[in-house]
């Protein structure tokens, strides 16, 4: 993972894998792996969004340029847009632990905004 610029593999190539919808299984379904590392794309609803849309969160919720500055640093030293193995309720509270680290913004303001 770490810094892996993820390349999919071809249709033919998916690995048939459990799915789950709304936390019930909904029997398999193909999906696509990382031909360089090997990670399977998390193709559920709960999959990771950009960075941008927690960036823009940031900015409404008034926190200074600095401080977005110290907070997108230490989301880009993780995997945190990662799509292939990174889903939105982790990415969730990894976002809030970093704005928590370099704000006083609290949990619940955030949360609101999520």
């Amino acid at each position: 993972m770490g810094n892996c610029k993820h390349e999919s593999c071809g249709d033919a190539e998916k690995v048939w894998l459990p799915y789950e919808f709304e936390g019930r299984s909904r029997g398999l379904k193909p999906h696509s792996y990382c031909v360089l590392c090997g990670v399977v794309k998390n193709i559920s609803p709960d999959k990771a969004k950009p960075m941008g849309y927690y960036t823009n969160i940031l900015a409404r919720l008034g926190i200074t340029k600095v401080q977005i500055r110290l907070i997108a640093k230490g989301l880009e030293k993780t995997d945190f847009d990662d799509a292939y193995f990174m889903t939105r309720p982790e990415q969730e509270e990894v976002f809030i632990r970093a704005v928590k680290k370099y704000s006083k913004v609290r949990e619940d303001e955030i949360r609101a905004f999520l």
